[in-house]
């Protein structure tokens, strides 16, 4: 298994994503006395359980999968694959198990996700940005104090949390609030229940203005969606959220912070270094 990948290529994760977000896909595991592999077939294409846009990072589970692809190969013999997200340690195994079935295939990158390796302490997170974006940060803080009020930051996974970050995405301007559908707000519940994901809230005077949903795990934090009030877009409420979050992180004795997939031009201003993610199309002989 590829490391750093938090809890996309494990079970709460693809359950969540097999029963919510693509109800009636048919689905595979593969086990081995040495690896997993959980797939999905897509018309006639085999991929790995979790669509692109909804799972960041791919990756087979295990020390070796030989004998899972050998399964999947048998059972799916002239099938085409696209095994995509994968990050650079998940590529060579899974090459090497494609080579011995005599596969075709092609590697290439078609994404990236953008972390941050946090260092000891809040002020040398700052520091390792740029002169500009550093002060930015410090100035979107005041500006947001003096136009707002003072924020209070907290991690919660309850209902009013849920809720107001629901409710956040459906207040948003364009595709954003239409992502929000009511099967989408199924998925993200059971990843809330089910998946450990949590809530980070920005709220002033007990209003909330700002939510990140992500996954706090023992090496990283991994953002997998946010909203904020749309009417206070001018304070910058999702730029204070993420200092915040990425100040907890440190606190939490965290070794990354992972924006993952999108090339958002924020990502970059805090930090964001490109991890690319690479994927292997073909077919089985």
């Amino acid at each position: 298994m590829a490391p750093l990948t938090g809890p996309f290529p494990l079970s709460p994760f693809l359950s969540a994503w097999a029963s919510d977000a693509a109800p009636g896909a048919e689905t595979l595991v593969a086990h081995s006395p040495d690896g997993t592999l959980p797939i999905w077939v897509d018309g006639a294409t085999i991929r790995f359980q979790g669509e692109a846009d909804l799972t960041d990072y791919h990756s087979p589970l295990g020390d070796s999968i030989d004998d899972c692809i050998a399964l999947i190969a048998r059972r799916y013999a002239g099938h085409p694959f696209s095994f995509d997200s994968l990050p650079s340690e998940a590529v060579a195994p899974l090459e090497w198990s494609l080579e011995h079935q005599s596969a075709t295939f092609t590697t290439t990158r078609h994404s990236a996700a953008l972390v941050v390796d946090l260092p000891d302490d809040y002020e040398a997170w700052l520091s390792s940005l740029s002169k500009k974006h550093r002060h930015e940060v410090r100035r979107k803080q005041r500006r947001f104090v003096d136009l707002v009020g003072e924020p209070d930051y907290e991690r919660r996974d309850d209902p009013e949390a849920f809720a107001a970050f629901v409710g956040m995405h459906r207040r948003a301007d364009g595709e954003k609030a239409t992502f929000m559908t009511e099967r989408a707000e199924g998925f993200f519940q059971t990843l809330l229940t089910d998946a450990t994901a949590t809530i980070d809230l920005l709220s002033v005077d007990g209003r909330p203005v700002a939510a990140g949903f992500g996954f706090a795990e023992d090496e990283a934090y991994y953002l997998y969606n946010s909203a904020y009030e749309p009417e206070l877009i001018g304070a910058a409420p999702g730029i204070v959220l993420l200092a915040s979050m990425v100040e907890r992180s440190i606190a939490d004795g965290l070794s990354r912070f992972d924006f993952l997939k999108g090339d958002e031009r924020y990502k970059y201003h805090l930090g964001g270094v490109e991890r690319p993610l690479s994927v292997i199309t073909g077919s089985f002989a």
